[in-house]
């Protein structure tokens, strides 16, 4: 399809010659003797290029510049100002008002199609990036919406836990996962960290889900399962992604708390007997990163009103404008003062104190959390 241009100059003459040459090289021209007719006109017939003679009454070629990239839907319409002269005043002014180039009005008329022919190319070029950027945004919108179906509801309860959690994102897809789900009387809990954002995470995400779902099973050694995902990951993932994990298996009698950690943070038991939060920490291989490596498997005693934290990494790597870590010990000491709250309440506090430090955008990651109440 032909490109339209919008010829602007109060030289009827002139433009005659201008706008023959210019159709004569194929293109639509629509033409207007003054600045104001001008851009009504550029704006109804969806101009590509304004070519504008920046010596006119009234509103000159500076101004109409200056209104083309102020004007929401002309903006991104290259201006090519025609100058009187070469001086070099007029062509900063001309410039600087907004126009993308110039020409020395009575130059060569191939000399003015090269330099429109070389604007429309860029403007090309820009529309097509922002065709995609626009195509990207709503394929992460809708990538983003699946993602958020695929976390469970922030609210859980089962035979001997209930569940509270939060999944606070840096941008619009995450590596962060966490899932929980019983199968008979046996509850799990997986938390995990996909390295990477965008996309590729968020897919790899979704794999995990269904693996987990899949898989697990009450009297399926823990070390295995998560060999058995290892393998998997390390199968479907690109070379530079893995993940953190740790999966937790809840007995079916509430007593006995079983978790395999894949490089994983280290996550808190508060102990309701004397009100002490324990850091827990026995870190093994990443998921993803090596096929057929081991995993270890543990198991604590739990009691009723027993209290568990797990997770991700963007919570404990975040630093403020003076160069202080949020911490680990700062949220066991948070869980030992506040603990004896009913879970909502405890969860209110806690998701108050990660969301208001104000960590800098350097130190900006992903954050999910888990709450689990023994009972």
């Amino acid at each position: 399809m032909p490109e339209r241009i919008v010829l602007i100059d109060d030289n009827a003459n002139d433009m005659a010659v201008t706008r023959r040459f210019l159709e004569r090289r194929g293109y639509l021209v629509d033409t207007a003797l003054s600045g104001e007719d001008g851009l009504r006109l550029a704006a109804q017939v969806a101009a590509d290029a304004i070519v504008v003679d920046y010596r006119m009454p009234i509103m000159d070629g500076f101004e109409v510049a200056r209104q083309v990239k102020a004007h929401p839907q002309l903006q991104t319409v290259p201006v090519l100002m025609l100058t009187g002269s070469d001086s070099v005043q007029h062509i900063v002014d001309g410039l600087a008002a907004g126009a993308d180039d110039y020409v020395t009005k009575g130059s060569d008329l191939e000399v003015v199609h090269a330099r429109l022919r070389a604007l429309l190319r860029v403007k090309t070029y820009q529309d097509q990036l922002r065709r995609m950027n626009h195509q990207m945004v709503r394929d992460l919108q809708i990538a983003r919406r699946v993602q958020q179906a695929l976390v469970p509801s922030g609210a859980f309860a089962a035979n001997h836990v209930e569940i509270r959690s939060a999944y606070i994102p840096s941008e619009a897809l995450s590596g962060d996962f966490y899932d929980y789900f019983s199968i008979g009387d046996t509850t799990f809990l997986f938390v995990a960290d996909v390295s990477g954002h965008g996309l590729p995470s968020a897919i790899l995400v979704s794999m995990l889900k269904s693996y987990i779902h899949t898989e697990a099973a009450p009297d399926h050694p823990l070390a295995d399962f998560m060999t058995g995902l290892n393998d998997f990951l390390f199968s479907v993932s690109l070379p530079t992604q893995f993940a953190t994990g740790v999966l937790f298996r809840i007995s079916s009698n509430g007593r006995l708390l079983e978790y395999s950690n894949a490089a994983h943070p280290p996550f808190l038991l508060l102990r309701a007997a004397d009100g002490k939060a324990e850091l827990i920490e026995q870190p093994s291989n990443l998921l993803g990163a090596i096929p057929e490596v081991p995993f270890d498997q543990h198991e604590i005693e739990i009691q009723p009103g027993d209290t568990l934290l797990a997770y991700t990494d963007g919570l404990t790597d975040r630093r403020d404008e003076h160069g202080v870590f949020y911490t680990i010990e700062s949220m066991a000491a948070l869980l030992e003062a506040e603990g004896k709250r009913d879970l909502d309440a405890l969860y209110d506090v806690v998701f108050n104190n990660v969301t208001s430090f104000r960590a800098t955008d350097e130190f900006r990651d992903d954050i999910a959390f888990v709450l689990a109440r023994f009972r």
